[in-house]
């Protein structure tokens, strides 16, 4: 086993409408929102935590796939396959059972191949988003929302954090290839995710319209590439490694 090259993918992903992934609370004092987004501590500015964008990648192959990664699927946990060759294993990784036969499965299988990046605001997009400050927000959007129960009828307002439609995070992500499976497994799964990922939803409340993103080549200009295939969208180099 040997590391031969690794694929880095660069792009930008571009909220097509609000997009809100939720940071946890401990506690919360009168007159904070409701769910407010996960922000970097050091800047204060909303990002996309690399496990989110991973989690989703996988979550999405998973299901396009179905079967056990469905049916055997425990609780919180993933389905452990016990095939070397499982493609969502060798892409997004698999903690082995503490288990002579996992273990053996996990070192022929070897490391796991994607790396998810951080993604952070592009720098011309903060720009534009600070617009929002005047408005309550820092470079997010604040969302009113009403739930109405089905017996009494009575409003029961809450307010909702959200990056705006039409913010852009620089995303980057690593593909390591150690044989020629891991060629055939980038083209046929992790595009494939990625895909699937621009016909669903990144983060929360998808199915209230939230979450819609689109990848851009990050040097293109964004007014050419609608329309096109992903392939095209992404910037995708190889850098070989073989002595």
């Amino acid at each position: 086993m040997q590391l031969r090259k690794v694929i880095r993918i660069r792009a930008l992903l571009l909220a097509k409408t609000g997009l809100r992934i939720g940071m946890s609370r401990d506690q919360m004092a009168i007159g904070d929102l409701d769910n407010p987004v996960i922000r970097n501590p050091l800047t204060d500015e909303p990002y996309i935590p690399g496990s989110s964008l991973k989690g989703k990648l996988r979550y999405l192959l998973e299901w396009s796939l179905g079967g056990d990664y469905i049916l055997k699927a425990k609780d919180k946990h993933v389905f452990a396959s016990d095939n070397p060759k499982d493609p969502v294993a060798r892409i997004f990784g698999l903690a082995p059972e503490n288990d002579t036969k996992a273990l053996e499965v996990a070192r022929e299988r070897g490391p796991t191949r994607l790396l998810v990046r951080d993604a952070y605001l592009t720098p011309d997009s903060k720009q534009e988003l600070e617009r929002t400050v005047a408005r309550g927000g820092y470079l997010t959007e604040i969302k009113q929302e009403v739930f109405i129960p089905r017996l009494g009828g009575n409003a029961n307002p809450r307010t909702t954090e959200r990056v705006p439609a039409g913010a852009r995070f620089q995303v980057e992500m690593v593909y390591r290839v150690l044989d020629d499976l891991d060629e055939k497994y980038f083209k046929e799964y992790l595009m494939r995710a990625l895909r699937l990922l621009e016909l669903d939803g990144l983060g929360g409340h998808i199915s209230r319209g939230y979450g819609q993103v689109y990848f851009l080549h990050p040097s293109r200009p964004p007014e050419e590439q609608e329309g096109l295939d992903l392939a095209e969208r992404l910037d995708i180099q190889e850098v070989s490694l073989a002595g």
